[in-house]
């Protein structure tokens, strides 16, 4: 996913984004969730939480052999788009 972009899956709803493209997320506090050999494999449910309250926002695929996005939970985020000047 190049940065700056998005995609909408067809089937859930679910927005994708490049992982430089979202802020305000900490990993997972449940080492389970952060499964990988040289990044975040995804698998294992979501590993992004808010870096505010806790709760579970995101799954992050930035493993070597997966593509780097961010997959965002649609019940759990709000997506504003900032704009410049």
């Amino acid at each position: 996913m190049p940065r700056g972009s998005y995609a909408i899956s067809p089937h859930t709803g679910v927005f994708i984004l490049n992982p430089d493209d979202v802020s305000g997320v900490v990993r997972h506090p449940d080492r389970g969730r952060r499964n990988g050999c040289c990044g975040l494999d995804g698998l294992d449910g979501p590993n992004l939480v808010c870096s505010a309250c806790g709760a579970e926002v995101a799954t992050q695929q930035s493993d070597c052999w997966s593509q780097q996005l961010i997959a965002l939970i649609p019940e759990a985020v709000t997506v504003t788009v900032g704009l410049a000047g």
